[in-house]
């Protein structure tokens, strides 16, 4: 049975689905620099239903862990910031959790293990894990995602623009579809190990 953080990210991934649609008619209709321009943001879309799964996951553990005992409570408290173990592990505790959280962006896999790592969990283990159900080696699994945070990265804060080339950088059907997959992958092997 999946999680609803991995409910939430298969909705997201397929609005990622609908923006390629659109893109493959633009192609189509012969509007080919359109095509682009949409799957730039799928892309930043994409990474986005990572960020969220990933959100969804932590406030789950979090929340869990910080009515665990005072100490974990107190970790879950200096990882969120500004909230103090009581404040996490009171009745409003996930709440507290979800707002601090959301100043927080949870793509890059450091940013991941640190929030997974304050909720008790051993990320060198679920790694491991996932990559050996993905038949890879875990530090390949991070350098891809690091590679996409980056694209992610290169479109919303640069606009995608290249000024060696003096042009925007390629986007290609290609490129979105190694995103999504990667994603839809990523998730669902980490989902049965969180």
């Amino acid at each position: 049975m999946s999680s609803l953080a991995l409910d939430i990210f298969n909705r997201l991934i397929s609005q990622v689905d609908e923006v390629e649609a659109a893109a493959a008619r633009a192609e189509a209709d012969g509007f080919a620099a359109t095509a682009p321009i949409l799957r730039r943001s799928g892309f930043v879309l994409a990474v986005a239903s990572i960020d969220t799964y990933f959100h969804e996951q932590a406030a789950r553990l979090l929340a869990a862990a910080a009515l665990r005992s005072p100490a974990e409570a107190s970790t879950v408290a200096n990882y969120a910031q500004s909230v103090s173990a009581a404040d996490v592990s009171g009745p409003t505790g996930e709440s507290h959790i979800r707002l601090r959280l959301s100043y927080k962006t949870l793509v890059s896999p450091r940013s991941i293990d640190t929030a997974m790592t304050a909720a008790g969990i051993d990320m060198t283990i679920v790694w491991r894990d996932t990559a050996f159900t993905l038949r890879t080696r875990p530090d390949r699994l991070k350098l891809q995602l690091e590679l996409f945070y980056d694209r992610r990265n290169q479109i919303a804060h640069e606009g995608d623009w290249d000024l060696v080339q003096f042009d925007f950088r390629n986007m290609e059907k290609a490129h979105l579809a190694d995103c999504t997959q990667y994603a839809s992958v990523l998730t669902r092997a980490m989902d049965s190990l969180l």
